[in-house]
């Protein structure tokens, strides 16, 4: 269990501040469900409801799930009027059908496993009106894996609001389950001295897609893929997958 979501749940939401434009993210996501006719809308992995917020302020009607307590926990303070689960996407089931389902953040990637994408497949459709949508972004695999070395070393600095944080990460290859890579972080905040003084670790396999497995697995699922844009993101390159329910 990744300790970035739990234990080190509001380091995240503080430093993830500054790595996502929220406001950005938003307009990105409105753009396409406001195109779509989309009016209610389910969030997978809606973490510490920054994109609940606003999807309220523009009077969606939301719905968040996320698998870690202590994010919803966040998340409430964030969007106080949203609703939220406590779910598993593999396996979770809100007696609703929306619209669109969003699945936000690039969390796919921590379904590494087949049976789970398609497990996560199943329950978004069951959960989707006649001819909903599915929209999602996703790593791509073939742009990150053709430059990745066997280790890359990073290094964050960051502040927010009185704190500085810092952030020292590392990705190594692990092709065990797919394109999986392993990453490993530790993370530190700032004294009263001017001292980073290390406040936890996290560890997650996690794993890019190629457009074409993509593409196969919404089809194995009844899905009708529309289209696939470019994304930006704060690292890694990312497509966006939009697909409707077809039964």
């Amino acid at each position: 269990m990744s300790k970035l979501y739990t234990n080190l749940a509001n380091v995240y939401h503080e430093i993830y501040q500054t790595l996502f434009d929220y406001d950005e993210e938003f307009k990105f996501y409105d753009e396409h469900l406001r195109k779509n006719g989309v009016a209610k809308v389910l969030e997978v992995g809606c973490g510490t409801g920054n994109l609940a917020k606003r999807l309220l302020d523009a009077k969606y009607d939301y719905w968040g799930i996320d698998l870690f307590d202590e994010m919803l926990e966040i998340a409430k303070q964030t969007a106080p009027n949203a609703k939220f689960s406590q779910a598993d996407v593999r396996n979770f089931d809100l007696n609703n059908q929306f619209d669109c389902t969003i699945i936000t953040g690039r969390s796919i990637s921590y379904l590494i496993e087949n049976d789970g994408l398609l497990d996560a497949l199943n329950c978004i459709k069951r959960s989707l009106k006649v001819g909903g949508m599915l929209m999602f972004d996703a790593i791509d695999a073939e742009k990150m894996f053709e430059n990745f070395e066997n280790e890359k070393v990073d290094e964050l600095k960051v502040k927010y609001g009185v704190n500085d944080y810092q952030r020292k990460s590392k990705s190594r290859k692990n092709l065990s389950s797919g394109w999986t890579w392993d990453w490993e972080s530790e993370y530190f905040k700032m004294d009263s001295n001017g001292a980073y003084k290390k406040i936890g670790e996290d560890f997650s396999t996690l794993r890019a897609f190629l457009k074409e497995e993509l593409a196969l697995f919404l089809k194995l699922r009844r899905f009708q893929l529309i289209e696939v844009l470019p994304k930006k993101s704060y690292a890694w390159d990312d497509n966006f997958f939009i697909a409707r329910k077809v039964s």
